[in-house]
């Protein structure tokens, strides 16, 4: 079977054809993140001016980012630091502004919530994967370890990621 790689598979370096494409490409992107922060600014304010910030827990985040041309790549489908780092921000009563420099994963999504609704966890919750954000804020794991995988479009196998604090 030949393997081939993700930018010779989709050829989307190759269709968007000319230097002036690709920086719309990327333009539009970044247009598109500010439309979206934009968003959550206005989410965010809404909820200070009617008061139910205090009681409101905002997890905003994305499934993936893109390679904008990295590589040769557009779009996702890689494991490289363009396409899984992905913005999450966690806002809330006694959450204070902060960077936090520990490795989080999508996974830590369903215990950040179960704590923040003050849901009891089952030994079965406590056997999944994923670690809630609320405790990371409170104790930074800085070398945590994180973990992805890939099984999708353009991937002749699985792709697997381990990414330390580096």
């Amino acid at each position: 079977m030949l393997f081939r790689s993700q930018a010779q598979f989709n050829q989307l370096d190759a269709e968007l054809g000319s230097d002036e494409r690709r920086r719309l490409a990327m333009a539009c992107y970044f247009a598109l993140i500010t439309f979206m922060d934009e968003q959550v600014g206005r989410i965010l304010a809404a909820l200070e001016q009617s008061g139910a910030a205090e009681d409101t827990l905002v997890i905003y985040l994305s499934d993936h980012g893109d390679n904008l041309g990295s590589r040769g790549t557009w779009n996702k489908s890689t494991l490289y630091r363009e396409s899984t780092g992905v913005p999450l921000i966690v806002a809330g009563s006694g959450i204070a502004p902060a960077s936090i420099k520990t490795n989080a994963m999508l996974v830590d999504i369903y215990p950040t919530v179960l704590q923040a609704l003050g849901v009891s966890t089952t030994d079965e919750d406590a056997a999944l994967p994923g670690r809630s954000l609320l405790e990371s804020i409170v104790h930074p794991e800085p070398d945590r370890v994180a973990f992805s995988e890939y099984h999708a479009v353009g991937s002749a196998s699985g792709a697997f990621m381990v990414a330390d604090a580096r």
